[in-house]
């Protein structure tokens, strides 16, 4: 029989040896991914070393001997119920897929570095020359480059990660992966991954996407159609769609939504959202280069807690691609930061009695992780937020002329973006629902080709389903409904505040409150829990759909509102004050820091910066 402090012990032995195998592993991870190191041993080594310690028999059984002990109390079965529910989502009995989890991880990172170092870009029209460009920099310009031809091009660049990916290996790990979730007891990969990220399994998921497919169904034909009749049946190439139905809107709201001024807007928001960090420490990476990962992420190499030991506070690394100077970057980067933002005010107020509460990996579930971050960019969207801070450089408001015109390009929009985000689930279920002996480039792309069609009727969507970098990574890959999930539970969030305040944005109940709902118990409750405690009424699609039904002149006359109610909210005067270090960088180079200055002194530092990259 153990003493109650020989169980604390105990605990905060495995707290410890699992923050030091996280962080290390989390530090290679950003430098990898950020062009800053190319050692992918190193890091393989490190991800090795944390998978060990995560997939270790010897600690599930530690930890239930520890919660039957009878001198454990009520706090110590808590922490050790997440660290069981931990264990249990990731311990592998088997030796024969401990070995398969080893060379899944390394054939996973040698196809992360062929794809970092892919020769991407497109071929002008004109001089038939190369053009090199990321990702994100080609999506850019299918949205807002004038000229057809550019456009095509770019989409043609995007296509071609597909047909790289392809000869790289990804399909020698698609089927690693579906022999590993065997090896575990479960029907494929997406399976394993869904079970013990959510705590249901493939089929439930499937019943709430088929259910939201067949509600959003009617709403896309009549959007397509409407497109079709306004703009033509060249509307309805790939590379021309986002043109035609969002090029405008990016291109009016640009000038009030610059890149030089981003980092400020978003520490006034969240400072009145009374959203605080915790005396975290946050490293963010703005900007494209080559050699950086082609996709924004938010990864804390330091996960908080509170132990025998005292509290360990955050460190938290976020980053976008974002191109100064190009049309629609201003807006990127602010959705850059109000999303990866809103993760890290996740991990950083998270206050339980172990990291494994407060690490973003099974058993955590990945529809609550990004209902925090999409709730906060939610804003980006809403006409009083957009009223209050897209300004341009001579400090005009945005006129609400060019908001109505958002209003009307983007709220018919909507079942098709929702739908955008069922094709990666449907996409990789087909994926992994393959046979092993079909799955060649051809099946794989025509299985690919045809859920797009069906799900957003173009004969290709605008951004190639393998041009999405989640189905690559082994930690990313099989999340997507993440996203969907999370779109919903963003709604039902947005109607609890609306209906109980009236309004989100500058509303300084909005912190205080998601840090106590949400943030305070990590991953300890459900996602459909957490939904429920917030909103009072179990989860559903209802809202979403709701959202996305509204008309035109609906959604204007609710936008009207939240604009007038703006004259009983206070705007917020005070200095930036979140409770962090915010480091700016690039790459390995400090920009800008509030270690030893304000918040608005490093932004201006920052700004500066950003304007001489176009000089």
């Amino acid at each position: 029989m153990l003493t109650h402090d020989e169980i604390t012990q105990k605990i905060t032995g495995l707290n410890r040896e699992y923050l030091k195998r996280h962080h290390a592993k989390e530090i290679l991870f950003w430098e990898t991914k950020m062009g800053i190191s190319k050692d992918y041993d190193a890091f393989n080594k490190a991800e090795g070393r944390l998978s060990e310690f995560s997939s270790d028999m010897a600690r599930l059984k530690l930890c239930r001997e520890l919660a039957a002990e009878p001198q454990a109390d009520a706090k110590q079965k808590e922490t050790l119920s997440g660290w069981i529910r931990f264990f249990e989502a990731n311990v592998i009995e088997d030796p024969q897929a401990q070995a398969l989890s080893a060379r899944i991880v390394e054939l996973e990172s040698k196809l992360a570095l062929a794809r970092n170092n892919m020769k991407l870009g497109y071929v002008d029209p004109d001089s038939g020359e190369f053009v090199p460009g990321s990702s994100v920099a080609l999506s850019l310009k299918i949205s807002t480059a004038d000229d057809e031809r550019v456009r095509e091009a770019c989409f043609h660049g995007l296509e071609s990660i597909e047909t790289f990916v392809m000869k790289n290996g990804f399909l020698e790990i698609v089927k690693e992966r579906n022999r590993l979730a065997r090896m575990l007891g479960y029907g494929d990969y997406y399976d394993y991954k869904v079970s013990t990220t959510e705590g249901f399994g493939r089929t439930r998921l499937f019943e709430l996407l088929d259910d939201l497919e067949l509600r959003t169904r009617d709403a896309l034909k009549r959007y397509m159609e409407d497109v079709r009749v306004k703009h033509g049946e060249q509307a309805l190439k790939p590379w021309n769609f986002r043109h035609v139905t969002t090029g405008d809107a990016v291109k009016d709201i640009d000038p009030y939504m610059q890149f030089e001024d981003a980092l400020l807007r978003w520490g006034r928001s969240f400072a009145a959202l009374g959203i605080t960090y915790e005396k975290a420490v946050l490293q963010l990476d703005l900007i494209d280069r080559a050699g950086k990962y082609s996709n924004g992420f938010c990864h804390a190499p330091t996960v908080t807690f509170e132990d025998s030991e005292g509290r360990v506070r955050g460190e938290v690394n976020f980053t976008s691609n974002a191109v100064p100077g190009q049309m629609g970057s201003g807006k990127r980067a602010a959705e850059t930061l109000f999303h990866e933002g809103g993760h890290a005010a996740h991990f950083s107020n998270m206050l339980m009695g172990a990291p494994c509460f407060s690490q973003e990996f099974a058993p955590t579930s990945a529809a609550l992780a990004e209902t925090q971050s999409m709730f906060l960019d939610s804003l980006l969207s809403d006409a009083d937020w957009l009223t209050r801070y897209a300004k341009d450089r001579n400090g005009k408001s945005i006129p609400w002329e060019v908001i109505e015109k958002t209003i009307r390009i983007s709220q018919p929009a909507k079942a098709y973006f929702i739908r955008s985000l069922l094709m990666i689930c449907y996409a990789e279920k087909a994926l992994y629902s393959m046979p092993e002996a079909d799955l060649t480039p051809e099946n794989v792309m025509a299985a690919f080709i045809e859920v797009e069609r069906r799900l957003g009727i173009l004969e290709r969507c605008p951004r190639p389903t393998l041009a999405v970098p989640h189905l690559l990574s082994g930690e990313a890959s099989c999340i997507y409904h993440g996203y969907v999930l999370a779109q919903a539970g963003v709604e039902q969030t947005r109607r609890y505040f609306l209906d109980t305040y009236g309004y989100i944005s500058d509303n300084p109940a909005v912190g205080p409150r998601l840090r106590d709902v949400y943030w305070r118990p990590g991953n300890s409750v459900t996602f459909v829990d957490f939904i429920q405690r917030m909103s009072g009424r179990p989860f559903s699609m209802d809202d979403l759909v709701n959202d996305a039904s509204l008309t035109i002149e609906e959604a204007i006359e609710q936008a009207r509102a939240s604009v007038k109610k703006l004259e009983s909210v206070p705007e917020f005067t005070g200095k930036v004050e979140l409770d962090a270090v915010i480091k700016m960088v690039h790459g390995a180079e400090v920009i800008a820091s509030t270690e030893n200055s304000s918040f608005e002194e490093a932004a201006a530092k920052y700004c500066e910066w950003v304007k001489s990259l176009g000089k």
